[in-house]
């Protein structure tokens, strides 16, 4: 698994930033059940999974989250920037990309917690979701 960084820093900083947009903090909020979820099934079948699945779930969940990060430093970076003076306005297109980049991240978390979802239940292992 890639070098993972807990994400709660640029969780809050969506949530409490005030023009992040509900969508964005919706989204924010999928994801973070999504990470939550996945934590819990990797940490109580580990040793257990077979290797692949955990590293390759894991992963999927690193990318994700770096999709995410990536997204939203660009997003805030740039709306400060504007509303401390900047003289550039940000671009039409960056509220709808950060969007779609958080929509990705999260249906790719998605996918990878269903993946993990069916190898614990396998093994014995039920999420607390279902």
């Amino acid at each position: 698994m890639d070098s993972y960084t807990n994400p709660n820093q640029e969780f809050i900083e969506v949530l409490a930033h005030r023009h992040a947009g509900a969508h964005r903090q919706a989204l924010t909020g999928e994801l973070i059940a999504i990470c939550a979820e996945m934590n819990h099934l990797l940490a109580r079948t580990k040793g257990t999974m077979a290797p692949a699945v955990w590293a390759d779930c894991g992963d999927e969940l690193v990318r994700c989250l770096g999709l995410y990060r990536k997204a939203w430093t660009r997003f805030a970076a740039m709306v400060d920037d504007y509303l401390h003076g900047g003289d550039t306005a940000p671009s039409p297109s960056l509220g709808p990309a950060t969007t779609q980049a958080f929509q990705a991240a999260v249906e790719g978390a998605r996918a990878a917690l269903d993946v993990l979802r069916g190898e614990a239940l396998r093994l014995g292992c039920e999420s607390w979701a279902h």
